[in-house]
């Protein structure tokens, strides 16, 4: 492996893990809205909400849609009339706040890259809970830059989001920098579209189609022996 200056980390499924966290968040503020045990099915939020954070990140609709209209899909397919779309996302995001789950080995591997390499932590989310999820697992302090696309207008795989990355990395260039990420759409297309190599976290062993990861691992661990 050549030697890189940056490691860019991808946040949700790469460090932290959202699939866990949002299931527990979705659960508990829908009770709090007053679904029944019969409404609550995440499997169908989670393909509105995963619809909707597509739109966002080909910018076809901003962040301030994306909270709501994720919610209004998913009561409009169980029949849940009468909540509020917008309190709704309040209250899911109050709860991933709470919930900061972690991916196997994420804190192994943030202490073992940190002491030779400078990290960021590029992620789309939303600025209510990225930071704040980020200091209740303890790992805020772990990076030297953080960029969330809720913050500055654009999102990953956008070029305006990686052009910000790299102000912010200020003494780095293309070459030093890579990125690592779960995500085939807005991780890997993104860091390939810009020109930086990039880690795929594939534990799913999915198809990487016409996209060639510089490097494709199954597992946390699996990034701690690349960087060993």
């Amino acid at each position: 492996m050549k030697k890189y200056d940056w490691l860019l980390f991808d946040n949700d499924n790469t460090l932290m893990n959202f699939h866990s966290a949002s299931h527990s968040a979705f659960h508990g503020s829908m009770q709090e809205m007053g679904l029944s045990e019969e409404q609550i099915d995440y499997i169908e939020y989670n393909k509105h909400n995963h619809i909707v954070w597509s739109e966002f990140e080909n910018g076809l609709i901003d962040a301030l849609t994306l909270r709501p209209k994720r919610f209004q899909l998913y009561f409009d397919a169980v029949g849940h009339k009468y909540s509020d779309p917008i309190a709704a996302n309040t209250a899911y995001l109050n709860h991933l706040i709470q919930h900061p789950h972690m991916m196997d080995d994420a804190y192994d591997l943030l202490d073992h890259v940190k002491p030779n390499y400078k990290l960021g932590l590029i992620t789309n989310g939303l600025k209510e809970v990225q930071r704040p999820r980020l200091k209740a697992a303890k790992i805020y302090d772990y990076f030297d830059a953080i960029v969330v696309s809720d913050e500055i207008g654009h999102a990953k795989p956008q070029k305006g989001y990686f052009d910000h990355v790299f102000s912010e990395m200020k003494d780095s260039d293309l070459s030093k920098a890579i990125v690592i990420g779960d995500s085939l759409n807005s991780d890997i297309k993104g860091a390939i579209d810009y020109g930086l190599d990039c880690v795929w976290l594939n534990p799913d062993q999915k198809s990487s189609g016409n996209l060639q990861p510089t490097y494709e691992v199954e597992s946390v661990k699996d990034i701690i022996k690349l960087f060993a």
